[in-house]
C-alpha cells in the first residue's frame, strides 16, 4: 500500500493548473509546516530553490526522516518543486504559553496554501494543546487567524488552509474567524488528525461557518484527533502503524489522489474519545484551568523543555522535586489528576487499528 511519499512520485509530474489540489496534496503541504525553514536560505524563492545546497535536519522530531524524503521528492517533482516560500513564521513565548508557526506556499495559478504548524514536542506546545478545552482562544489560534489575514491580503487569489495535529486545530479556528470577504476566496480548509474546536467557545457556530469547505480525516485509531468538539462527518483513514502511532502522517494509506478509507473507528479509540468527553464535560472551566496548571506543574519540576528524551532524563534526576510537586497537591485534585492520566493514558497507549 502506498502512502505520501508514494504519491508524490506518482503525481508529481502534473502541475496543479492541470489536476486541482486534493485531499492527499492538502496532508503533503500541511506536512511542510513541520520544516525547519529557519534553516533554509532566506528570500531563496521556490521551494526547489530553497532546498538547494541545504544540509542538515530539514525538521525535528518522529517525522525528521521522512519529512527529508519528502523535500527531496518535492523539489524534483513539477507538481510541488515550483511552489513559492512565503512569510514563515516561528513564534515561542513560554510565558505566553505560545508556540505558533506557519507558512505559505503559493502555487503559480496565484492561489496559496496556509499551513500551520502542529505541536513540536516542546512543554509549552503541548500545554498549549490542553488549552484548547477552554473558552478563550489559546494565544497560537490567535496568532493563526492573524496570521491568515495577512495572508489573504498578500494574495489575491483563492486560498486553501490546513495542517496536522495541532495545526488542523488551528486551520479551522483562523478561518472561521474571518470576514465574510476572505471566507469566500478560501476554497478548502484541512484538518488531519487535529482536536476539534472547544466545546466552550461556540464551536456549532463556527463550523457553520466553514462547513461546506472543511475536510476533517483522522486514522481509524485516531486519540489527538478525537479531541474536543468535531463536526459530524470526517474522513477515516487506513493507517499501517498501531496506537497513537497512527497520528504520524506518513502512515496513513494512499490510493490515487484519495486517502484509502476505514468504515468506522477502532474501538478502543471510540472509548477514548467518550473517556475525554465524559471527563471534560463534568467540569466548569475554572476546574479545567486548574486541572491543566496542576498536571503541567508536575510536569515542569522534571526540569524538562520538551517531551521525549529530555523529559524521561529529568524524571530520573528530579525524581525528588517531581514527587515533592505531586504531594503539594491539593488531595482531591491529586486524585482527579491521577484518574484522568490513568485512564487516558491507558487508552492511548492500547488504541489501535
Amino acid at each position: 500500500m502506498s502512502n505520501i511519499l508514494d504519491y508524490i512520485k506518482w503525481r508529481g509530474d502534473l502541475p496543479f493548473d492541470r489536476i486541482g489540489p486534493n485531499e492527499v496534496d492538502g496532508l503533503i503541504l500541511a506536512e511542510t509546516a513541520m520544516f525547519s525553514w529557519e534553516r533554509f536560505p532566506e528570500n531563496a524563492g521556490s521551494l526547489r530553490e530553497a532546498a538547494e545546497g541545504f544540509e542538515g535536519p530539514v525538521s525535528d522530531g518522529f517525522t525528521a526522516e521522512n519529512d527529508a524524503k519528502a523535500l527531496r521528492l518535492l523539489c524534483e517533482s513539477e507538481r510541488f518543486g515550483g511552489m513559492r516560500v512565503c512569510d514563515y513564521v516561528n513564534e515561542f513565548d513560554e510565558a505566553a504559553d505560545l508556540q505558533f508557526s506557519a507558512v505559505t506556499l503559493r502555487m503559480a495559478d496565484g492561489s496559496a496554501y496556509v499551513a500551520f504548524r502542529g505541536t513540536d514536542g516542546t512543554i509549552v506546545g503541548w500545554k498549549e494543546d490542553c488549552c484548547l478545552a477552554f473558552s478563550k482562544p489559546v494565544a497560537a489560534q490567535e496568532a493563526a487567524r492573524k496570521y491568515l489575514e495577512r495572508a489573504a491580503e498578500a494574495c489575491a487569489g483563492p486560498i486553501l488552509t490546513g495542517g496536522h495535529s495541532k495545526g488542523g486545530n488551528l486551520a479551522m479556528y483562523a478561518a472561521a474567524c474571518q470576514t465574510d470577504a476572505v471566507l469566500r476566496r478560501i476554497r478548502a480548509v484541512y484538518n488531519y488528525d487535529g482536536p476539534g474546536l472547544s466545546d466552550r467557545m461556540d464551536a456549532p457556530a463556527m463550523y457553520r461557518r466553514i462547513a461546506d469547505r472543511l475536510k476533517t480525516f483522522v486514522p481509524q485509531g485516531s486519540v489527538v484527533g478525537m479531541l474536543l468538539a468535531h463536526p459530524q462527518e470526517y474522513g477515516i483513514v487506513r493507517s499501517n502503524s498501531i496506537s497513537v502511532l497512527q497520528h504520524d502522517p506518513y502512515s496513513w494509506q494512499v490510493e490515487g489522489p484519495r486517502f484509502v478509507r476505514m468504515p468506522k473507528l477502532s474501538q478502543d479509540s471510540v472509548r477514548f474519545d467518550a473517556a475525554f468527553h465524559r471527563w471534560l464535560s463534568g467540569m466548569e472551566e475554572t476546574e479545567r484551568a486548574e486541572l491543566v496548571g496542576t498536571l503541567f506543574e508536575i510536569i515542569r519540576a522534571t526540569g524538562a523543555q520538551s517531551f521525549g528524551r529530555e523529559f524521561w532524563a529529568g524524571l530520573a534526576v528530579n525524581g525528588i522535586a517531581v514527587v515533592k510537586a505531586i504531594q503539594g497537591v491539593e488531595p482531591e485534585r491529586r486524585a482527579r489528576v491521577s484518574k484522568m492520566i490513568s485512564e487516558l493514558v491507558r487508552l492511548a497507549v492500547t488504541s489501535g487499528g
